[in-house]
C-alpha cells in the first residue's frame, strides 16, 4: 500500500467520524431537556453554559450542524471512493488487459461505492444517531465545545445560508418561525403522553393526570357543579339544635346560608366556626348564625374551572354558589369539585357505601354499569367512549328524559351508540339512576329490544 493510499483510508476514516460527530450533535441538541441544561448551569458545569446558549440560538447551530453533514459528506464521496478504487482494482487483474482493464475499473468503482455508501450510513448515520438519543446529556457536553468552535469559523456562511432559507419560505408563502415558536399543540402533547405510556415511561395512573390537566382548562364549572337539587343549605332563621342535627345528618365541612330559599344564599358556615361557638356557647339560647357566616362567592356557570380556582385562591375559600342566566342558583361548586377534575375522585372517612353514599358509577359483574342520572353528558362521553349530538341539556338523565319526551318511567330504554340507557330508579319526577348496557351484537340488541 502507497503512501497516497495510506492517506485515502484515513481520510475516509476521519470524514466519517466527522459526519458522525455532526449527526450525533444535531439529535443530541434536538433532544435534550433544556431544565436539565439549567440545572448542570446552576452546578457549574462550563460545558453546559455553552449548550445553553446553543440551545436558545438552536436554528444557527442545527445549520451548523447541516453544513458539517454536508461538507463531510461530499468530502467523503470525493476522497474515499476513489481511495477505495484504487484499492480494490488490482486484485481483478487477472481479468486481463484491454477491455478487461475497463471492466475491472468499473467493478472496483462499484465496490467502493457500496462499501462507502454501508460505511456512510451505519457508522456516520444510524449510530451516532442511536448514540445521541440514549446518552443524549453526556453526548450534548462532549459536542458543545467543539461545535462551537466550527459556528464561529463558519459563522458567516451559516447567516448566510440561514438568511437565504427563511427568504425561500417567505417566497412559499410560510412563516418564518424562531425557536421559541416552535411549541406543541395540545393534540401533539396528547400523542406524546400516549407514547410515553406505551413505552413503559408513564403509569396508567400519570397518563390519566395528563390527560386531566389537558381538558381542565375547557371545563366550565357548569360541568362540575352540586346542582341545586342536590344543595344541602341551612336558612338564616335555624336554630342551633337544628344545624347540629344537619350537620349530624349530612356531614358536610360547609354549608350555604340561605334567606328565604336557595335562590338568595347569603354567604356559608363552617364547622369548625360551629364548633368554636359550641364550646363557649353551649347552651345558647340566643343563637344566630348570621354571626358565624362567612363570605360566599357567587359566580356564573359559564366561567371556567381555571378561572374559578384563580379566584378561589385570591379570595381564600373553598366554596362559591353558581348562578344560572336568569340570576337564580343553579348550583354550588367546592375546591374538592374541581381538583377532582385533575385527580380523579376524592373520598374521605364519609364517603363510603355504608354511610349511604352511592358512586357515580357503579361496575357489575355481567359488563353493565349504572350511574347517576346527574352525571355531566362530557364525564358520560369521556367514561364511555361515545360522542352524543349537541342537546340543551347537561346530565345523562336529562338526555333520556329528552330522548324519552315525557316523564320517564322505571325500565324505559334510549340507545346511544353502542350502549342501552334503561332507567333503574327515579326520584319523583327526575330519572336519579340509569344502567348502562353495551351491545354486543346485533343478537343481543334485538334481545334488549324484545
Amino acid at each position: 500500500m502507497d503512501i497516497t493510499s495510506l492517506f485515502g483510508i484515513l481520510a475516509v476514516i476521519v470524514l466519517i467520524a466527522a459526519n458522525g460527530f455532526f449527526v450525533s450533535a444535531e439529535f443530541a441538541l434536538v433532544k435534550i431537556r433544556s431544565t436539565r441544561v439549567e440545572q448542570l448551569v446552576v452546578e457549574g458545569n462550563r460545558a453546559a453554559q455553552t449548550l445553553q446558549r446553543q440551545i436558545h440560538h438552536l436554528d444557527s447551530y442545527i445549520a451548523a450542524t447541516q453544513l458539517g453533514i454536508t461538507i463531510a459528506s461530499l468530502a467523503l464521496g470525493w476522497i474515499g471512493e476513489p481511495s477505495l478504487a484504487h484499492l480494490i482494482e488490482p486484485p481483478f487483474a487477472w481479468l486481463g488487459k484491454g477491455l478487461a482493464e475497463g471492466i475491472s475499473h468499473s467493478i472496483a468503482v462499484a465496490i467502493s461505492f457500496i462499501l462507502i455508501t454501508t460505511m456512510h450510513i451505519v457508522f456516520g448515520e444510524l449510530v451516532p444517531k442511536s448514540i445521541a438519543l440514549q446518552a443524549t446529556e453526556g453526548t450534548s457536553l462532549f459536542v458543545t465545545r467543539p461545535l462551537e468552535l466550527f459556528a464561529k469559523i463558519f459563522h458567516p456562511f451559516i447567516l448566510l445560508m440561514n438568511g437565504i432559507g427563511n427568504l425561500a419560505v417567505k417566497l412559499i408563502g410560510l412563516k418564518v418561525t424562531s425557536e421559541s415558536a416552535s411549541v406543541h399543540t395540545v393534540e401533539e402533547l396528547e400523542m406524546l403522553v400516549t407514547q410515553s405510556r406505551k413505552a413503559g415511561i408513564l403509569n396508567s395512573q400519570e397518563e390519566e393526570l395528563l390527560r386531566h390537566v389537558f381538558d381542565f382548562s375547557d371545563k366550565t364549572v357548569h360541568d362540575v357543579m352540586i346542582p341545586r337539587i342536590e344543595v344541602v343549605g341551612v336558612p338564616t332563621t335555624v336554630t342551633l339544635d337544628q344545624l347540629k342535627q344537619i350537620i349530624s345528618e349530612e356531614r358536610y365541612t360547609r354549608y350555604p346560608v340561605y334567606q328565604g330559599n336557595l335562590d338568595t344564599i347569603v354567604g356559608l358556615v363552617h364547622i369548625k366556626d360551629v364548633l368554636t361557638y359550641l364550646d363557649t356557647h353551649p347552651e345558647s339560647a340566643t343563637f344566630d348564625i348570621q354571626r358565624l357566616q362567612r363570605p360566599i362567592l357567587a359566580v356564573p356557570e359559564t366561567i371556567t374551572l381555571e378561572t374559578l380556582l384563580a379566584r378561589m385562591r385570591t379570595s381564600r375559600t373553598h366554596m362559591a354558589v353558581v348562578i344560572d342566566e336568569y340570576g337564580s342558583t343553579a348550583g354550588i361548586v367546592t375546591l374538592e369539585d374541581i381538583v377532582e377534575e385533575l385527580v380523579g375522585e376524592v373520598q374521605d372517612e364519609f364517603d363510603t357505601r355504608e354511610a349511604g353514599v352511592r358512586s357515580e358509577v357503579e361496575m357489575h359483574p355481567d359488563g353493565t354499569s349504572t350511574i347517576d342520572g346527574l352525571m355531566s353528558l362530557a364525564g358520560f362521553e369521556e367514561r364511555f367512549g361515545v360522542t352524543i349530538e349537541h342537546t340543551h341539556v347537561h346530565t345523562i338523565g336529562g338526555y333520556v328524559f329528552e330522548q324519552i319526551d315525557r316523564i320517564p318511567r322505571i325500565n324505559d330504554e334510549v340507545t346511544v351508540d353502542h350502549y342501552v340507557l334503561r332507567v333503574e330508579e327515579m326520584d319523583q319526577r327526575r330519572v336519579a339512576r340509569v344502567r348502562v348496557i353495551p351491545i354486543k351484537n346485533e343478537e343481543a340488541q334485538a334481545e334488549l329490544v324484545e
